[in-house]
């Protein structure tokens, strides 16, 4: 006796088995929520983010760089590692500020960086000059006890002049340096020529480059699996070669862009009764939004 005989929803995953069988409404609420899918691209940067903050301090820390075209997945590992990070330090209240994220302003400069690390950790930002509000910065991360420094959207800081640029990188290089901090750095393609502009970052900073998500890499299919079975529908999806291909072909290698669409077509299966993903489907969804793009 198959397990699809025994348990009808044997294709779900345990956490959305029970919401099967709830109001269509419910169920397309549940689609559009955020769950963390593991792949290991993302699972290798949230090993090495731990890494960082475990390892003994010392006077110049190794920091890294991760980057990526947008949509690629880079906040949400940020946000995975914060959940798992916040998890294993909840019984040391005295440790929970160990990390301090911060996302770099769309001008980013030596003050603004200090605004928005104050304002993630809750500071008060008096209006006042850089130097005080450096000697402020380094003060609570000091108290805090803060091991790494995570800046997503790090491109920002491309926008300046290369003398802007350079003031950026020598603050990264102080606050590293002051405090024993590692830093992360998160961001487009661009993040990296911004590393390697620094003699000295480039020393210190591991890249990292996230994959595009395509048919070399069999963890695709893993991803895509899982992100169907979170979807509460009421039957079985098959995802074979042809269903990968297509999803390739509307998609491209944007892992962000092929789970969006597998959201919208759960969503459709939902209201047209299919309960089930199929090649049918993506190009009837994918015809949909071409044509509202276009305005047809």
């Amino acid at each position: 006796m198959t397990d699809q005989a025994t348990d009808p929803f044997a294709h779900l995953d345990d956490r959305v088995k029970a919401s099967a069988l709830s109001a269509d409404e419910a169920r397309l609420s549940l689609i559009s929520s955020d769950w963390w899918i593991t792949y290991p691209p993302g699972e290798d940067v949230i090993t090495r983010l731990f890494e960082l903050i475990d390892l003994p301090q010392r006077q110049r820390p190794p920091s890294i760089v991760v980057h990526a075209p947008p949509n690629y997945g880079k906040t949400a590992i940020i946000a995975r590692f914060m959940a798992l990070y916040a998890g294993r330090v909840s019984r040391s209240e005295a440790e929970r500020d160990g990390v301090v994220v911060i996302q770099a302003p769309p001008t980013v400069d030596e003050k603004r960086l200090y605004l928005e690390i104050l304002a993630s950790i809750g500071a008060s930002a008096p209006n006042t000059t850089t130097a005080k509000l450096r000697a402020m910065v380094v003060n609570q991360l000091r108290q805090r006890r803060t091991r790494l420094l995570i800046i997503d959207e790090l491109q920002h800081a491309l926008i300046q002049r290369a003398s802007a640029q350079q003031v950026v990188l020598n603050t990264l290089k102080y606050l590293s340096n002051e405090l024993s901090l590692s830093i992360a750095g998160f961001g487009s393609r661009e993040s990296k020529a911004l590393v390697y502009s620094d003699e000295h970052l480039a020393q210190r900073f591991e890249v990292v480059a996230l994959p595009a998500w395509d048919k070399k890499h069999s963890w695709v299919v893993d991803v895509v699996r899982q992100r169907i079975a979170l979807f509460p529908l009421r039957r079985p999806t098959v995802v074979d070669r042809a269903f990968m291909k297509l999803l390739l072909q509307l998609c491209g290698p944007t892992g962000g862009r092929m789970l969006t669409m597998l959201e919208r077509c759960a969503r459709a299966a939902i209201r047209d009764g299919s309960e089930h993903l199929s090649t049918n489907l993506l190009e009837a969804v994918a015809l949909r939004g071409e044509r509202l793009e276009n305005g047809i």
